[in-house]
């Protein structure tokens, strides 16, 4: 298993992603809403031909945010593919293992990097969430 990441920062926090479950990372544009969509499903976006849902990632981890989000993490796990909107990317970069339980169901862990708490995202958990949500 890779500790190679993408980090993000969503709400003015630090997470990661698995680099190998990220297909791109492009601009948040061309949302449109979908009715009746919980607050954390920002609508779905065409990207190329896909249609994905958009998912705010500090939404689904319960976090409030002072401004919208500005980048889409596009990534897959399992057969399905979702576009995460966060703040920013910060790059792709080697995480040391897990050093503090995850607080979250949507978190497998956190690792202390440069003195950072990095959250580390547990994918399926997301996207279980986003899946449900898009449903609603």
């Amino acid at each position: 298993m890779s500790n190679l990441c993408v980090r993000v920062a969503a709400a003015g926090e630090s997470y990661a992603l698995p680099v190998d479950a990220v297909l791109e990372v492009a601009e948040l544009e061309g949302v449109t809403p979908v009715p009746g969509a919980t607050p954390t499903v920002l609508g779905v976006r065409n990207l190329r031909g896909a249609v994905l849902p958009v998912v705010d990632l500090a939404g689904v981890l319960g976090l409030r945010r002072a401004d919208g989000p500005q980048r889409i993490v596009v990534a897959a796990e399992g057969g399905r593919i979702a576009a995460l909107a966060v703040d920013s990317v910060a790059g792709v970069e080697s995480l040391p293992d897990a050093s503090e339980p995850a607080d979250s169901p949507y978190l497998s862990g956190a690792s202390l990097t440069d003195g950072v708490l990095v959250g580390l995202v547990d994918l399926s958990s997301v996207l279980d969430a986003a899946q449900g949500e898009v449903a609603a």
